[in-house]
């Protein structure tokens, strides 16, 4: 292992729990360089970048030789690339290559870590359990590949989705076409066109959020999230609740992330995998090569002393103590989770919603607002459709399941009060959007 000490990283589009790498590296004094992947790149995103907190920000104009030219005038030692978005993931594996980082992934999986027809087929060609599927720019042969397959459900996605947009579970042949041509018709969460259509076929099973950060190879779990989704359509989040995952029941479910993570050529960084357990073993959902999105950090690491982005920052800082402590069983000392605050209705918010009413609950430690009073609102499908999100902490897991159902209680009685929403007739419920901070 080289054990020169780090001097410098390149973060690309730090937006999200990203937004929180620069300030650890920051405080071990390593040097952060700010890549934003374009000059188009979504407002909402834009606007949780903080140029304080880095020496440089360079915009990428489609020019890598530019872009990589910026970097190395700065004269920086830079050690690893990172990224916050899925759609940065393969400009940061170029820039890393190209400026000759020392730890980097290697290009030739770039793309499986990112597109969602190759990521699978790169799992299943490893020999691990895999959903069926077929890709295609044509519904028609999306639709004749269902009938051949003669079992529904199916998924239907575009083949770089995040936060669920675009995702549909169809359960006819006639909620294939529409979900297919959909996919078409619509961008992705980081506003980039779907020309591809994926379907799939549908994993039955308990879903499990498996969070790690890896370094020369070897993979550290820092946490693993049962997940429950609203899966009669778009499977959105309800709510996931963090697991003490040194149990013995949850071996299989590991050793499957390890090797899924290998068979991608995950070598260094944080990952964020989507993992259903059936009943014939585990199967891959999708792998983001990026820290768990929208998280409070504080959440994980008041239940096991430490989270995604410390552990990253740690992983590169000291890598001989990373190394050290893997396989070494977590201790918990309580309970966490992450809940999805849902719209039940179409139309503008007459009334700000419930946040006070949630902020009181016991295990609430932060929320995020993302719908306000005057916006316009839609039935939730997607993470840009939610209202907001709601992180909660408790050493009583009762009381975590208490505060969960206790904000679905108070979500049905704002949206079923008189004078909560109102859907003007010169408003289609297609055209609203809902900004995710």
């Amino acid at each position: 292992m080289n054990n020169k000490l780090i001097d410098a990283v390149v973060i690309v589009d730090g937006a999200s729990t990203a937004a929180h790498l620069a300030p650890g590296f920051r405080s071990y004094g390593v040097k952060c360089v700010h890549v934003i992947s374009s000059p188009s790149l979504a407002r909402l995103y834009k606007e949780q970048f903080n140029a304080h907190d880095y020496v440089r920000e360079i915009v990428h104009n489609d020019d890598l030789a530019n872009t990589v030219s910026e970097i190395r005038s700065l004269g920086l030692d830079i050690a690893v690339v990172l990224h916050g978005l899925d759609s940065a993931c393969e400009l940061a594996d170029q820039i890393a290559h190209a400026i000759g980082a020392r730890y980097r992934n290697p290009l030739e999986t770039s793309a499986a870590r990112r597109h969602k027809y190759l990521m699978i087929e790169t799992v299943r060609r490893a020999g691990l359990r895999a959903p069926a599927q077929l890709v295609s720019k044509d519904p028609s042969e999306i639709m004749q590949w269902v009938r051949e397959l003669s079992e529904l459900p199916v998924v239907i996605k575009p083949t770089k989705s995040a936060g669920v947009a675009g995702v549909k579970i169809c359960r006819s042949l006639s909620e294939v076409k529409a979900a297919a041509k959909n996919v078409l018709a619509t961008t992705s969460i980081y506003e980039q066109t779907n020309d591809e259509i994926l379907v799939q076929s549908f994993s039955q099973g308990q879903e499990y959020i498996v969070d790690s950060v890896s370094f020369n190879g070897r993979h550290k779990v820092i946490s693993v999230w049962e997940v429950e989704r609203d899966r009669r359509n778009s499977p959105h989040l309800d709510k996931m609740v963090v697991v003490d995952h040194s149990a013995p029941r949850y071996s299989q479910l590991l050793d499957y992330a390890a090797r899924v993570l290998d068979a991608l050529g995950v070598t260094y960084g944080p990952t964020h995998l989507e993992i259903i357990d059936t009943a014939a073993g585990p199967v891959i959902v999708e792998l983001n090569a990026r820290l768990h999105g929208s998280l409070d950090p504080r959440l994980t690491s008041a239940v096991t002393g430490e989270n995604q982005v410390s552990a990253t920052v740690e992983a590169f800082v000291c890598p001989e103590i990373f190394l050290d402590e893997l396989g070494k069983t977590p201790k918990i000392y309580g309970h966490c989770g992450h809940i999805l605050l849902l719209s039940k209705a179409n139309g503008v918010l007459l009334r700000d919603s419930v946040w006070p009413e949630i902020g009181e609950l016991q295990s609430t430690v932060s929320i995020k607002q993302w719908a306000r009073l005057g916006d316009i609102v839609t039935i939730t499908t997607d993470l840009r459709t939610a209202m907001g999100a709601v992180g909660v902490f408790s050493k009583d897991y009762e009381q975590v399941v208490h505060d969960w159902k206790k904000i679905r209680s108070l979500e049905d009685a704002f949206f079923s009060s008189a004078g909560s929403v109102h859907l003007p007739s010169d408003v289609f419920p297609e055209d609203a959007e809902c900004a995710v901070q």
